[in-house]
């Protein structure tokens, strides 16, 4: 684990600890940690924004979102997947496809180069 995703566990937490377990907030804090476990890259940008962002900040920006398309009903759920896009634009992270999309690319062996598994 990197410095950065260290320091980003311990913001997440200590913000945590001041919130009700299992509250919406909370819960934000614990995407913000997986998405920071699987990135480190987003893990350096996090651990400077929560330094000023608050996960309650986060959960506003949810609130807003729900508020805008629950119609007449009073309540709206957003799935697990709309929630981190909606995360990843507060804090300024990359969309996720972004970064599958850069860890799938291999370079293309050289012309000289081959594979023993290609002939199985």
């Amino acid at each position: 684990m990197t410095d950065y995703q260290m320091k980003c566990f311990g913001l997440i937490d200590a913000q945590q600890a001041k919130l009700e377990e299992w509250s919406i907030a909370w819960c934000l804090g614990e995407q913000l940690k997986e998405i920071a476990e699987r990135e480190p890259e987003s893990a350096e940008l996090l651990a400077k924004d929560l330094e000023a962002m608050t996960l309650t900040d986060a959960e506003k920006q949810l609130k807003a979102y729900a508020d805008k398309n629950h119609g007449k009903e009073k309540a709206f759920g957003i799935s697990p997947k709309k929630a981190e896009k909606i995360l990843r634009k507060y804090y300024g992270l990359a969309e996720r496809a972004e970064k599958e999309a850069a860890r799938t690319e291999q370079p293309a062996p050289a012309a000289d180069e081959f594979d023993l598994m290609d002939f199985l």
